[in-house]
């Protein structure tokens, strides 16, 4: 950086190597990045030809706004981790309700039936499942999004109630 107060020059090389080795890989300038090059500018403004004010406020304004802009991002971030857990633990609440109760759905293939007594509720691979013991005594998992039926007893066969 060369700078020419009264007639003498002088360049400033040390600043030059310091600033190029702080560049981000991803070349994002964040809120730090926006005061160091803002009172890298004011140090080495010509105190003959001072900076205008319109343009300080401008810049002053610009980094307000990103900082607003940067705590707004962090307050949607931590909005949404929470809405997830809120939501993940909404689905196991509704799925505890279930244990004791018979469901009927189908499974994954959407062809396949599954039926019979919920036993547990869990979160497996990012869904909330019920563990569900069939009548052979198998234990399966059923989403929950693919329950058809939920009945507080397993309904009668036809054998069994014709024989009532």
């Amino acid at each position: 950086m060369s700078n020419t107060v009264g007639g003498t020059s002088s360049t400033n090389n040390a600043a030059n190597s310091t600033t190029t080795n702080k560049v981000k890989a991803n070349d994002e300038l964040g809120k730090d990045d926006f005061l160091k090059l803002l009172v890298t500018q004011m140090q080495n403004q010509d105190p003959m030809n001072p900076t205008d004010n319109k343009e300080s406020i401008a810049q002053l304004a610009s980094f307000s706004s990103l900082e607003q802009m940067t705590n707004i991002a962090n307050a949607m971030n931590t909005l949404s981790q929470s809405m997830t857990n809120f939501s993940q633990q909404s689905s196991l609440t509704q799925g505890a309700a279930m244990i004791g109760k018979w469901v009927s759905g189908v499974d994954t293939d959407g062809k396949t039936p599954l039926e019979g007594t919920v036993e547990a509720a869990k979160w497996l691979d990012g869904n909330p499942k019920l563990q569900i013991r069939k009548e052979d005594g198998t234990l399966v998992d059923l989403e929950m999004s693919l329950i058809t039926l939920v009945k507080e007893q397993a309904p009668t066969t036809a054998a069994a109630a014709v024989t009532s």
